[in-house]
C-alpha cells in the first residue's frame, strides 16, 4: 500500500470515513452517499493532483535501489498507454487532452512512496512496488525489448481466462521503464510450498496444468517467427541471456540458435550432439505459447477451504512461441544434482521434462557448452 497517510487527499478520505462510521453507528441502514461531502470527487480529485514532494522519502543511488534512478526532471516517454487507473492513482483526470508537464514528478512521488513487494538479486536493476489501489508497477533498467507487456496485452486479447496481471501502461524515464500492471494480491508459492501436503501439491500441479494446457491452445500462425509476440525474437536465460539475432522460423533454425555459445569454436561437439536432435518426432516440434520462467517464484497462490488455489502467473519477459519441450527445458533450470526441492517431481505432465526426455537430456549435455 502507498504510504500516502500524510497527504492532503489522504487526511480529507480519513475525516469522510470518520463521519461515515459515525453515520452508521447512529442509523446502520443509513444512505451512506447522502453522508458524503459535497462535490466529494471533483475535491478528491483536486487535493491528488498536487504532488508533495516534500512527503517522498528521499533514496539516493548508494542505495540498493532503483528508484534512486528516477528523478523528477527526467523526461518521460509513453511507451504504452496509461490506464485509466494509473492516471487516477497520479491524479490525472481522465479527460486530460495532453501529457501533464509534471508527469515526471507525479511518477517519482508515487513509486517512491509505495511499498517494495519484490527485488531482483541486484535491486538496482529491478524490483517490484505495490502503489495501492490494485496497482503495482514493475520498475527495469536498461530494458531491452518489452516482451513482457506486449504479451500481458497478448493474453488479455486472446486469453483472459489465464490468471495473469493486467496491464495498465508502460513509460520510460531516463534508463528506467515502468511496467504498470494489476496487483495480485497473494502468497508466493515458494513461501508456503514447504508447509503443504501431498493432496496440496498434487492438487497446484492439476490447476497449473488446465492453465497450461490453455495457455498452449494459443494458435501459432506458421511461418511467423518464435519467440515474442511483438516480434522481439528468440531469448534463452542460463547464466546470461541470449537473444537471437534474425529471425528463427523452424525448430532446426531454432536448435542452431540454442546451440551458439559464447565461446568460439567446439564445432565438432555441436555437429555431434546435433546427431542426437529427435528430428524425426512431429510431435516434438509443434509449436506453442510458452511462459519461460516457470517456476514457484513466478506463482502466486491462496489458501481457500485447506486448498492453495493458483491465482496467477507472473514474469512474463521470457514469454513467447517455442518448441513445445522448450517449456520443460526451461522448468528445470534451477534444478541441480543436490536439489532438496520436491517441486521438481509435481511438474505438470504437458511440460514434464519425462513427457520431453530426449530433448531434455540433450539440453543438459548442451548447456556444458552455453555456461
Amino acid at each position: 500500500m502507498a504510504r500516502i497517510s500524510k497527504s492532503k487527499a489522504a487526511k480529507f478520505n480519513a475525516h469522510t470515513l470518520q463521519k461515515l462510521q459515525d453515520a452508521v453507528e447512529i442509523d446502520p441502514e443509513v444512505d451512506l452517499t447522502t453522508k458524503l461531502p459535497s462535490r466529494y470527487s471533483a475535491r478528491l480529485t483536486k487535493m491528488r493532483r498536487v504532488v508533495q514532494s516534500d512527503n517522498v522519502p528521499k533514496v539516493t543511488p548508494k542505495d540498493e535501489d532503483i528508484r534512486a534512478f528516477l528523478r523528477a526532471s527526467d523526461s518521460v516517454e509513453i511507451v504504452f498507454s496509461l490506464s485509466e487507473a494509473v492516471l487516477n492513482l497520479l491524479g490525472i483526470p481522465r479527460n486530460t487532452a495532453s501529457t501533464p508537464n509534471d508527469l515526471s514528478e507525479r511518477l517519482v512521488h508515487v513509486v517512491q512512496a509505495s511499498e517494495i513487494i519484490w527485488k531482483a538479486p541486484f535491486a538496482r536493476q529491478k524490483m517490484v512496488i505495490n502503489c495501492g489501489h490494485n496497482i503495482a508497477v514493475k520498475a527495469v533498467r536498461a530494458m531491452e525489448d518489452h516482451t513482457e507487456y506486449t504479451t500481458l496485452k497478448y493474453i488479455q486479447q486472446h486469453k483472459p481466462s489465464i490468471p495473469a496481471p493486467e496491464p495498465q501502461g508502460l513509460v520510460k524515464m531516463g534508463d528506467v521503464s515502468l511496467i504498470f500492471m494489476t496487483h495480485i494480491p497473494s502468497n508466493n508459492l515458494t513461501d508456503v510450498w514447504p508447509s503443504m501436503d501431498s493432496a496440496q501439491k498434487v492438487s497446484v500441479k492439476e490447476q497449473l496444468s488446465k492453465i497450461l494446457m490453455d495457455i498452449r491452445s494459443l494458435p501459432y500462425a506458421t511461418g511467423t517467427p518464435f519467440g515474442g509476440v511483438g516480434g522481439e525474437g528468440c531469448k534463452d536465460i542460463r547464466r546470461h541471456l541470449r537473444r537471437s539475432d534474425r529471425p528463427i522460423t523452424t525448430v532446426s533454425e531454432f536448435e542452431d540458435f540454442l546451440f551458439t555459445g559464447p565461446h568460439p569454436g567446439g564445432q565438432i561437439f555441436v555437429k555431434f550432439l546435433r546427431q542426437l536432435s529427435p528430428q524425426d518426432q512431429p510431435s516434438s516440434s509443434a509449436i506453442v505459447f510458452t511462459h519461460g520462467d516457470l517456476r514457484p517464484d513466478n506463482i502466486v497462490v491462496k489458501k481457500e477451504n485447506n486448498e492453495w488455489i493458483i491465482t496467477g502467473l507472473l514474469d512474463w519477459e521470457y514469454s513467447g512461441f517455442y518448441p513445445e519441450y522448450y517449456e520443460a527445458i526451461k522448468s528445470t533450470n534451477c534444478l541441480g544434482p543436490y536439489e532438496e526441492n520436491d517441486w521438481f517431481l509435481f511438474l505438470p505432465d504437458c511440460i514434464s521434462p519425462t513427457r520431453y526426455t530426449h530433448w531434455w537430456l540433450l539440453d543438459r549435455v548442451r548447456e556444458t557448452r552455453l555456461v
